[in-house]
């Protein structure tokens, strides 16, 4: 399901604590500056801060922004997300709001050492994807979502052509792309290895023992 983004006073969207895509119920705090917003899921409470906005002489319209927690309305990163792209990841979800070609940047840095982690050189994106890709770590078009964001992220660092609302777009699916990455990489593999674990010992090996000789005839053909 595509995350929906929490967003004042509406009728449900992705929990900021949970992620689970759920109804909430709003309430009015004593001073009508302040909300809470609690998820019918995890019943967690965030808080937003209302500002009213004049936008001509007569009208007027009140605006929320999330306040807590602080790690913005993108989604939450993937449990097995290593630490340090986490770290980069978390940053620019709190900085997103605010500065978008900010989080590109982080975004990009953190994809870098995603890639790194995932046995590439982690120096070139673009040719880190295509390696991931060809090695079917991950699906052939998540190269060309890939170039997009390699080329957001150099923008990112060294401004050009980009506006702030091809940013704004831009990022935000980054978030997801470093998810999925990470999901395709790490968390369905590791999920595989656990399954694999748990079958019985003789055919186990047998299996093992019938991919290296695959592996080891590919090699053949290919020299």
């Amino acid at each position: 399901m595509e995350h929906t983004v929490p967003s004042y006073k509406s009728e449900a969207f992705n929990c900021p604590f949970c992620n689970a895509f759920s109804h909430m119920s709003w309430t009015e705090l004593r001073t009508s500056s302040y909300y809470e917003a609690q998820c019918y899921h995890c019943r967690r409470q965030s808080l937003w801060r209302t500002t009213i906005h004049r936008i001509s002489h007569n009208n007027s319209v009140k605006r929320g922004e999330m306040i807590f927690p602080d790690h913005g309305t993108a989604p939450l990163a993937e449990l097995d997300m290593p630490e340090d792209v986490k770290q980069d990841y978390e940053e620019a979800a709190r900085i997103f709001s605010k500065s978008p070609r900010g989080a590109a940047a982080l975004l990009r840095l953190g994809l870098q050492k995603l890639c790194k982690h995932l046995g590439e050189d982690g120096k070139n994106i673009h040719d880190d994807i295509r390696s991931l890709a060809k090695k079917n770590t991950v699906p052939p078009l998540v190269i060309d979502v890939a170039d997009a964001v390699r080329i957001t992220g150099n923008n990112a660092v060294h401004p050009g052509t980009m506006s702030d609302e091809d940013f704004d777009f831009v990022a935000s699916k980054m978030f997801d792309l470093l998810n999925f990455i990470v999901k395709k990489g790490i968390s369905e593999p590791k999920e595989l290895e656990h399954i694999l674990n748990r079958t019985p010992e003789a055919p186990r090996l047998a299996a093992k023992a019938k991919d290296a000789k695959a592996r080891e005839e590919a090699n053949e053909t290919e020299s």
